[in-house]
């Protein structure tokens, strides 16, 4: 890694801190995290071609726009320009005796960055599927993008533009705090875009399989410990589950199934999925609890079965694994989850 990469990468680091800082809070505070990265123009580079590979968008006249050029001239070589709050940070090839949880930690400090690099590359199992040589995106660590409103955008064209679809309007509203109404959406706002990269790649199952489970949701009781699965309003199955130790620690509210993991790696200490110390177990299913996409809380498996039927967890909901296999195989991404006491 190159010591100006470098540099960016720990003033990328301070700036999260301080808008995390409860004093920060507020419009100036979200102003000020948005981050610039410089980027030195290699020959060959065209605003096209570099917008598509650290935006992954063609919205070229946009990255030529802040840096006040003329998006049609063609670019000098060894010209350094600024990438606005980029989607994709670095493209990194990875070496002999290199891990996922290693390159994570290299990056960012931290190793729990490694579930997004999974997603942001398509990878699934990371034991079998890093290869010498292969090239990873490199997310920014927000894992979001920045959209600068202009006259005519709606949620919709929104959803449409970023995740190719329209079913993620509600995400978007979400994620800035306003009414799914399009009339709140003025010309000039800038809207955080949970990463679109991420989303599209939660996206699993066909479209039979979705449409056969469509009317299939989850009812958590925390008070109780127990999960049914619902079709159309009847329980068709009911499981024992373990959640929060302490009051508050598990979310309460309604979500969806945002990520399905088969065989999760447990990040924060390094331990591959599979592995029998592993207390994610052998199923990962994230909710979309806000500002976490889908990888702090979720329904997960256990190694310590015991433990279910009991208030024992960091905030997860564990099941069984054979419980949470079979739940993993029924229900789809963007299945409704609703937890209360």
């Amino acid at each position: 890694m190159s010591r100006l990469l470098k540099w960016v990468l720990c003033m990328i680091m301070v700036m999260m801190a301080l808008v995390s800082y409860p004093g920060n809070m507020g419009a100036e505070a979200e102003k000020a995290s948005g981050i610039t990265v410089p980027y030195t123009v290699k020959p060959g580079d065209t605003w096209f071609g570099i917008s598509k590979k650290y935006y992954l968008t063609g919205d070229y006249e946009q990255v030529a726009k802040v840096n006040g050029l003329n998006s049609k001239a063609s670019l000098k070589a060894g010209t350094v320009i600024k990438l606005k709050s980029p989607l994709v940070l670095d493209y990194y090839e990875v070496q002999p005796g290199d891990t996922l949880f290693a390159i994570a930690k290299s990056y960012f400090n931290r190793g729990y960055y490694m579930n997004t690099l999974m997603t942001y590359n398509g990878i699934t199992d990371p034991n079998t599927e890093l290869q010498i040589g292969m090239t990873l995106r490199i997310p920014l660590p927000s894992g979001e993008g920045r959209h600068h409103v202009v006259k005519g955008d709606t949620l919709y064209s929104l959803s449409v533009k970023y995740f190719e679809s329209q079913d993620y309007q509600k995400a978007v509203a979400q994620t800035n705090g306003v009414d799914t109404s399009a009339s709140l959406i003025q010309a000039g706002q800038e809207l955080r875009i949970p990463n679109p990269y991420y989303m599209a790649a939660a996206k699993s199952g066909s479209t039979a399989a979705a449409a056969a489970s469509a009317k299939l949701s989850i009812d958590i009781d925390i008070t109780k410990n127990k999960l049914y699965v619902k079709s159309g309003g009847t329980v068709k199955k009911t499981f024992d589950i373990a959640s929060g130790k302490k009051a508050g620690l598990t979310p309460t509210g309604t979500f969806e199934i945002l990520t399905k993991i088969e065989n999760p790696w447990y990040s924060a200490k390094g331990i591959p999925g599979g592995d029998p110390k592993n207390p994610l177990g052998s199923r990962w299913l994230g909710l979309s609890v806000p500002n976490t996409q889908g990888t702090k809380y979720g329904i997960h498996g256990t190694n310590a079965p015991s433990s279910i039927g009991t208030n024992a967890s960091a905030g997860c909901i564990r099941m069984l694994n054979d419980d949470v296999e079979w739940l993993y195989n029924e229900v789809p991404t963007g299945t409704k989850v609703t937890i209360h006491k």
